[in-house]
């Protein structure tokens, strides 16, 4: 595709996340990136960004924001993403997820910036996979619906924009950010705690850092549209929880498998949003990895993690 203009400057919200993180860690060589983070996170080690503590919900703070980074480029992840907090505190969850998305949709009209909006795999009910990008969602949990909302917002501005739906991703968190299930698997086997895990949902793991290759991927080739990006796997998340166990050599006599209805009090979760990854394997050119693989990635990092840390 040819280059429509060369990509320099680049802001990431959220810059704290699981993504946020990855997408710094692998920006190309010749951007120059920005990065927010929630005030009330604390930032114990460097970021490979400069970053800034600010409300994405607030228009002034974002606007001050963007005066500071004069984006070519937004990656908007900020957002609250846990799907038992939505459905407990829907005002304040609606007020980031949506009213975030919101503001930062109209500064980059003001600051003719393409948007790249991370969405979810929550918008589907889970009923027929394998989902493709046109498929008609159906989100069956409120995180689900203003993930829905939030889209609608990008689709219907007149900025150049895409949208990124990753699927459970997994990798080391930020020190205080929110884990994933394969660091809490792997933190519970290791203490030698028993867990209990569904056995009938059923997903395509990814690699946070497989994610942020995509992003990259989709801003360096000024694509437009809407993306699905997975891993090669489909397995149920106590197949996952064993695979985890058998690479980082945990005892798999721990996991017991449930019914997700062993799990009453949750919010109700879609059983298979597995996606069909054909766009993103052949408009962006990348190749989807397996969760073995993936681990394996992930148990390198963790003595270079630890060593950051300390």
């Amino acid at each position: 595709m040819a280059n429509l203009k060369a990509v320099k400057r680049v802001l990431i919200t959220g810059g704290t996340g699981l993504l946020g993180v990855a997408i710094q860690q692998s920006a190309p060589t010749d951007i120059q990136g920005f990065s927010i983070y929630f005030p009330e996170r604390s930032l114990p080690i460097a970021l490979p960004f400069p970053i800034l503590a600010a409300d994405v919900t607030d228009m002034m703070q974002m606007q001050s924001v963007f005066e500071w980074a004069k984006p070519d480029v937004v990656i908007h992840t900020a957002a609250i993403g846990s799907v038992d907090f939505a459905e407990r505190n829907r005002e304040e969850t609606r007020k980031v997820n949506v009213g975030g998305t919101e503001v930062v949709a109209a500064l980059c009209q003001i600051f003719k910036s393409r948007l790249i909006y991370i969405s979810s795999n929550a918008v589907f009910d889970g009923r027929t996979p394998f989902y493709s990008e046109t498929a008609p969602v159906n989100p069956i949990n409120y995180y689900g619906q203003l993930k829905v909302e939030a889209e609608n917002i990008v689709r219907e501005s007149s900025i150049p924009w895409a949208i990124v739906r990753p699927i459970l991703m997994y990798g080391w968190p930020y020190p205080g950010e929110r884990d994933n299930p394969v660091v809490w698997w792997v933190r519970s086997l290791e203490d030698g705690k028993p867990i209990k895990v569904v056995d009938n949902v059923f997903t395509k793991p990814l690699l946070a850092w497989s994610c942020a290759e995509s992003v990259w991927e989709v801003i360096r080739q000024h694509r437009t549209g809407i993306y699905h990006v997975a891993g090669r796997d489909h397995l149920s998340l106590y197949q996952f929880a064993l695979k985890v166990a058998e690479v980082f050599d945990l005892d798999t006599k721990l996991i017991t498998p449930v019914p997700d209805s062993y799990f009453p009090g949750l919010a109700p979760r879609p059983r298979d949003t597995s996606f069909d990854t054909l766009k993103m394997e052949n408009e962006l050119g990348l190749k989807t990895i397996g969760v073995k693989v993936g681990l394996v990635h992930m148990k390198s990092e963790r003595s270079v993690i630890r060593a950051t840390h300390q």
